[in-house]
């Protein structure tokens, strides 16, 4: 929680295999040549950073499953926007699909060599899933992750999956109608070592989309462009008249909620000697206030999960409900307590 990541939201001007004006988030500073060099910013780095060629924004995804770089003159900076980003309706696309071993790193198989064939999407009013047909004996699957690829965090983690059952038999059927526009990556974990892994990337809706061309012309100066440092992920933000109004700011109050609902052996502790290793500076009431802030969240979207279990939501509606009633908190907050929610409420 120590470092936070900047995103921002940029209109692709121009990318091999992606139509202009399509809509993406990534982290808002450009990685140069020097950034990867292992003595960037150490005092013995006898070579200047000027030296270095940027390479651009890291781009978790090229459209082929590969990561990469997009240039900075090839992208439009978005200012960020009030509406509520649908899940559910951002278009899904897979980009990669393969079989790997951890026994062997230069395995990299097709998944038709192990009887998977026709990997699609199947998206409609009511949901969004990667169907994988599997054949007949199939090795039994350990788990699934669905880990988000930009940010670097796991958005679900599925034990012993179900499957479905579909027109030519069983399938495996990843549900993504809850999550947000972004890059994912799907790994399966069979028997003897092996993997299933697929990426694909969630768009944002054409009518977010469709605002590139009056951006475009629009913009005067790359200030008015600039998305603010501390707003939140432009997917997750939500316009509310006290934004700027927080009795603490956002980041204070999310490191204060990470450490009420820590586990291992911080389970349940005093999160008061955490906070003051981050903010000496910080009172025992402020502390008190802040983990009773941290404590509503956390009961609030526990509570989803269990109406979730009881049928009266959907799993697609805890986060936006969530976000709705505590804007400041942040997404990898969201997801993981909503995870841990359900958990619970199964038990």
């Amino acid at each position: 929680m120590g470092d936070q990541t900047k995103y921002s939201l940029f209109f692709v001007k121009a990318l091999q295999g992606f139509a202009e004006g399509i809509l993406f988030e990534l982290e808002n500073q450009i990685v140069s040549a020097a950034s990867l060099d292992p003595t960037f910013g150490q005092p013995f780095n006898t070579i200047p950073d000027r030296d270095h060629e940027a390479m651009g924004y890291r781009l978790p995804d090229r459209g082929d499953g590969i990561p990469g770089f997009i240039a900075k003159d090839d992208v439009l900076p978005c200012p960020p926007f009030a509406e509520n980003v649908p899940p559910g309706k951002c278009p899904v696309k897979i980009t990669y699909q393969r079989v790997l071993s951890d026994a062997d790193a230069s395995f990299d198989d097709n998944p038709n060599n192990i009887g998977i064939f026709g990997i699609y999407v199947d998206e409609n009013l009511h949901w969004q899933k990667i169907v994988i047909p599997l054949p007949e004996n199939f090795p039994q699957i350990s788990h699934v992750t669905l880990t988000d690829t930009l940010k670097g965090f796991e958005v679900d983690r599925y034990e012993t999956p179900s499957l479905e059952q579909v027109d030519n038999g069983q399938a495996y059927c990843l549900h993504v109608g809850h999550v947000g526009p972004g890059f994912y990556e799907m790994d399966m974990r069979l028997e003897r070592g092996r993997s299933l892994r697929i990426r694909f990337i969630k768009f944002y809706p054409p009518e977010f989309e469709s605002r590139y061309e009056q951006i475009k012309n629009a913009v005067s100066s790359a200030e008015s462009s600039v998305r603010p440092t501390d707003s939140m992920p432009v997917n997750l933000y939500h316009s509310h008249a006290e934004d700027n109004e927080y009795e603490f700011p956002a980041e204070m109050m999310n490191h204060a909620l990470a450490f009420a609902t820590e586990w291992g052996e911080n389970f349940r502790k005093p999160i008061d000697e955490r906070m003051l290793r981050i903010y000496p500076n910080l009172s025992a009431g402020r502390i008190a206030r802040l983990k009773k802030l941290a404590d509503e969240a956390e009961s609030y979207i526990l509570r989803l999960a269990e109406d979730e279990l009881a049928g009266n939501i959907s799993e697609s509606d805890i986060v936006p409900m969530a976000r709705e009633r505590y804007p400041w908190v942040d997404e990898r907050q969201l997801y993981r307590i909503k995870n841990i929610g359900m958990y619970w409420a199964r038990k």
